[in-house]
This record gives structure tokens, C-alpha cells and sequence, in this order.
């Protein structure tokens, strides 16, 4: 009895280890991502100064990005002609960091760029949704020029009020470079999410920082009836090998 005491618990805690890694092993999903180039999927497509768009659809996923005062977002000023003084433009991208299906045309209007000293303090928002979803990853390409933003803060909310500083990207690169930020934890499952970006240091009013190839990813959370599936699996896997070995 005690025999077959213990290896019933060998075989309880083996299957638990099988499920437990099987469920581990989920990829990483696009949740929403922006490369400010592709439309076919309803995504709004960048352009420079005075027809910068304040307000992008998702290129792919789900998603918005706001720069016009919408979710907490500051209103950027695009002049209704030309470009002087603008504070939102579109230059040249990279393919750095481009996600599958992302376009890799790094000419013409390729990339979002943030201008102008007057936009210190400033902020983007981006709305989201990470139902079903945790351990967000946000990574995208960036670049400053020499009198662009030094520094680009991070938080996040749940409501679009309330925001919690996560991370400070600094010591921005003048050539495109891939910037990631750390897991995100607090939007776990949150049907709303939003996250905010706010500029500092800009020293002139053509100094920018351009962003390019932006993608949320995130984990599926496994549906409790999958869960189970996979311990059932898992344990009769060890089951049968038990039986085999008698």
C-alpha cells in the first residue's frame, strides 16, 4: 500500500511538472504593432508635415495611438501648412526591429518623428487591449538627432488616468536602434490598456526622435479548460508508462 502510495504522488507530482512546462511553452502573440506604412489591415499610414495624422490605427493587431489629446495623450501642434514649428513629422525608417508582414521600405514617409523643444513633457498614448493576455513586451526602433529628446518615459494605466511609471529609455541612439522595455505585469487581462510616452529634452525646434517598428507582444493565457487538458494528458502519459513498467 505504501508502495503504491508513493508512486501514485511520483506520478501526481510528474504529471504536474509535464503540464506545468507544456503550458510554458506558449509563444509570444502580437498584440498590436504599428510600422506607420501598411493599410491593408485598416492601419493608418504616417505623412509629413502639415498632413501628419494625430491619431494611428494599429498597422497590425489592435491598437490606437494618440497624440491629439485623446486617453491622456497631450495635443501635438501640426501647422495647417508647411512644416514650421511643427511638433509632429514623418522622415525615413529602418527595418530594425520589423515584426512579420511589417513593411521593410525605409523611404519617403517611413517613420514617425517627434519634433520640436516646444513638446518637452509632452505625451503619446497608446490604447490597447490585453484581455486574455499577460506579461506585456513592448520593443520598437528609435533615433535622435543631436538637439532631439534625451529621454523617453514610460508608464502605465488601466484607465487612462491613473498612470504608473514603468521604465526611462535614455541615452538614445543617433543611428536607429532597437529599445525594449521590461515585462509589463500590471495590464495582466486588463480590457483596457493603455500606455503612455513622454518626451524630454529636446534643445531645439528641429530636434526629434523618430520611432519606427513598434510592437506590443504578449502572452496567451491558457483557457482553464486547456490547462486541464494538458495535465490530463500529461498524467496519463505517466500512468501508462507506470503500468507498463508493473
Amino acid at each position: 500500500m505504501r508502495y503504491v502510495t508513493a508512486r501514485l504522488t511520483q506520478v501526481f507530482f510528474a504529471g504536474a511538472m509535464l503540464a506545468m512546462a507544456s503550458i510554458s511553452q506558449v509563444r509570444a502573440d502580437l498584440v498590436a504593432g504599428w510600422d506607420f506604412q501598411t493599410t491593408t489591415n485598416g492601419g493608418t499610414a504616417t505623412a509629413a508635415s502639415p498632413n501628419t495624422p494625430k491619431q494611428y490605427t494599429a498597422n497590425f493587431g489592435s491598437g490606437g495611438l494618440f497624440l491629439d489629446g485623446q486617453n491622456g495623450s497631450s495635443d501635438w501642434f501640426v501647422p495647417a501648412t508647411g512644416s514650421t514649428n511643427t511638433e509632429l513629422n514623418a522622415f525615413s525608417g529602418t527595418a530594425i526591429n520589423a515584426g512579420t508582414g511589417f513593411s521593410t521600405t525605409t523611404g519617403g514617409a517611413a517613420a514617425l518623428a517627434l519634433i520640436n523643444q516646444t513638446a518637452n513633457s509632452k505625451s503619446a498614448v497608446f490604447r490597447f487591449s490585453m484581455a486574455g493576455f499577460q506579461e506585456l513586451v513592448v520593443s520598437y526602433a528609435s533615433q535622435r538627432t543631436n538637439s532631439g529628446f534625451t529621454s523617453q518615459a514610460w508608464s502605465y494605466s488601466t484607465d487612462g488616468v491613473n498612470w504608473t511609471d514603468h521604465q526611462t529609455v535614455s541615452n538614445l541612439p543617433l543611428a536607429f536602434a532597437t529599445q525594449t522595455l521590461g515585462a509589463i505585469t500590471g495590464l495582466d487581462g486588463a480590457t483596457d490598456a493603455y500606455l503612455r510616452l513622454t518626451l524630454a529634452g529636446a534643445s531645439s525646434a528641429t530636434g526629434n526622435n523618430r520611432i519606427d517598428n513598434i510592437q506590443f507582444n504578449a502572452t496567451a493565457v491558457p483557457e482553464p479548460t486547456s490547462m486541464l487538458l494538458a495535465g490530463s494528458v500529461a498524467l496519463g502519459g505517466v500512468f501508462l508508462r507506470l503500468r507498463r513498467k508493473r
